[in-house]
């Protein structure tokens, strides 16, 4: 198959543009290619986006520099193939090699779970299901910070799975009835899951917290997000790199704001990058695996600058020896060893980048839901600037094993109470450009906080006007009060016992403010005698 972009993708980038293309399929041999071409070039349906070709024939490299010769034809490709990031999935296809290193994590990780249960529990942890448990990913992402505070959004923010389907009848998953809704594919239903590699990322990101039943998540409580589910995998566990943007595309469409996709497969592809730039400017944050080959290869669709690209934790905090590491590795998360929902009302313990990624998707639902007004650029960048350095890291910053450090939603939300822009950095690009002028991905990721701007200081008081001075041989009398918790109890007075034409001379009181100096009372008065009174009407004295 191969995938073919035209010059009107500026305004509707990538795969998916063309929403006919299913009725657009061209079949035909060398003998019809003449044909073929002349059908693209006049069929009215085909004027933005791409289209995905059929074609019959043992010349796939000539059929391709053929069609980039149609005008306006700007990229031509052979379609790819994704699969999920599971070390089991990938452990499966190698026939079980090399999982001696991934075994550790998975006993180390058990072991940590079993130590902090009651000794009668511990023994029992692998033969019976428990009460609900939290799943370790959870604490170390701090998302039980976030979870007392009240969002502002106005609707529940959407947040899309792209995987292998969903179990819409589990037990400790959101329902249908809840607003889960998704996009059918290869002929399969988004909510039936032969994999359950997908009903497990999504238990990460949102199984229901608090029933007491099975595990919690980064967002347990189903009234404040909702599921999109896009099948951009087969049953199988793969699916073609065409198929996945069918579903991210479906995603947009549905208004989900944050994608988890834990999967990947194929290399660069120069239509996928600008599928996911146009999406990234349609104010949406894509989240992908780093991988599971355990090298410096990049793997897509995580290592496109317009991707959040995920490294996996083990449960002290280590790197998992399977997680890709390179320059485009943009944060991790934990991925070795979690517990979540699996089809059946049953739960299971998986491994791989593919389970770090929805940690990190969740986290930044979770934040966006309580500052709606951010752009994907910021919630982005809240959560690289405010992120765990690893206890493992060798330098501090950024690094290709972990990225700029481990995601924690407590530390993000409170960073990004002092803004968005203090947190994430600029959301309105030059002129021309789109949000993704400011996706760069993994190490070029980060921007330096925007300092909170110093107060404006307040002018000097302006030195006080000096009294005039008093006639002849008076004096003057000055009378400073510092008034106690309780000012309206407090008044006094000023009387001249010689003179009982004068009398009361200055007065002062009921006050209005506590433990406040008051000193602008003064009064000329000759030599002689003067009784000063100060009167506190509770009776307690001034206190």
């Amino acid at each position: 198959k191969g995938k073919g972009g035209d010059k009107g993708k500026g305004d509707n980038k990538g795969k998916g543009g063309d929403k006919g293309k299913g009725d657009n399929k061209g079949k035909g041999g060398d003998k019809d290619k003449g044909r073929m071409l002349r059908w693209l070039q006049e069929d009215g349906a085909i004027t933005t986006g791409f289209s995905i070709l059929e074609l019959e024939t043992d010349d796939l490299e000539a059929e391709i520099a053929a069609l980039s010769e149609l005008e306006g034809v700007t990229a031509v490709e052979k379609d790819g193939i994704m699969h999920i990031e599971s070390m089991e999935y990938q452990q499966k296809l190698r026939g079980g090699g090399g999982v001696a290193d991934h075994i550790r994590e998975i006993q180390d990780a058990i072991g940590a779970a079993t130590d902090e249960l009651p000794e009668e529990d511990a023994e029992a942890h692998h033969g019976r299901r428990l009460a609900e448990e939290t799943p370790y990913g959870i604490d170390m992402v701090n998302a039980s910070y976030v979870w007392p505070k009240t969002p502002e959004m106005t609707e529940p923010i959407k947040i899309c799975v792209v995987d292998t389907g969903y179990d819409v009848t589990h037990e400790d998953l959101p329902k249908e009835s809840d607003g889960v809704a998704g996009f059918n594919n290869y002929g399969q239903s988004w909510s039936d899951d032969g994999n359950g590699h997908g009903t497990h990322c999504a238990g990460t990101i949102g199984a229901i917290g608090g029933n007491g039943i099975g595990v919690t998540s980064v967002n347990p409580d189903p009234t404040k997000f909702t599921f999109f589910i896009g099948k951009g995998l087969t049953n199988s566990g793969s699916g073609s790199t065409a198929g996945v943007i069918d579903a991210v595309n479906a995603c947009v469409e549905a208004g989900a704001k944050v994608i988890s996709m834990s999967l990947g497969g194929g290399g660069y592809s120069a239509i996928d990058n600008a599928s996911y730039e146009d999406i990234y400017d349609q104010n949406v944050l894509i989240v992908a695996a780093a991988g599971n080959s355990g090298n410096s290869a990049l793997s897509y669709p995580a290592s496109y600058p317009a991707v959040v690209s995920v490294a996996s934790l083990t449960s002290s905090g280590s790197r998992s020896s399977f997680s890709q590491y390179n320059d485009q590795v943009e944060i991790s998360g934990p991925g070795s060893a979690v517990k979540s929902t699996v089809p059946g009302n049953n739960y299971d313990t998986y491994s791989g980048t593919s389970m770090a990624c929805p940690h990190v998707a969740g986290v930044a639902a979770l934040l966006w839901s309580h500052f709606p007004n951010c752009k994907n650029n910021q919630i982005r960048n809240a959560m690289i600037n405010s992120s765990n350095e690893p206890q493992n890291q060798n330098t501090p910053g950024w690094d290709k094993y972990y990225g700029w450090g481990i995601v924690n939603a407590g530390n993000a939300y409170e960073l990004l109470k002092n803004g968005c822009e203090v947190a994430g950095g600029d959301s309105n690009p030059p002129a021309g450009e789109g949000l993704s002028y400011y996706a760069l991905g993994g190490k070029d990721q980060g921007v330096p906080l925007t300092p909170t701007p110093a107060p404006t200081p307040l002018p000097p008081t302006p030195a006080p006007t000096p009294l005039p001075p008093c006639p002849g041989a008076q004096q003057r009398f000055e009378v400073q009060i510092i008034t106690d918790n309780y000012p309206g109890e407090t008044t006094w007075t000023l009387t001249d016992k010689c003179d009982a034409s004068i009398g009361e001379m200055m007065s002062g009181g009921p006050y209005s403010t506590s433990s406040t100096p008051y000193s602008d009372m003064s009064a000329c008065a000759n030599d002689g005698q003067y009784e000063f009174k100060i009167n506190d009407s509770f009776g307690d004295g001034v206190c």
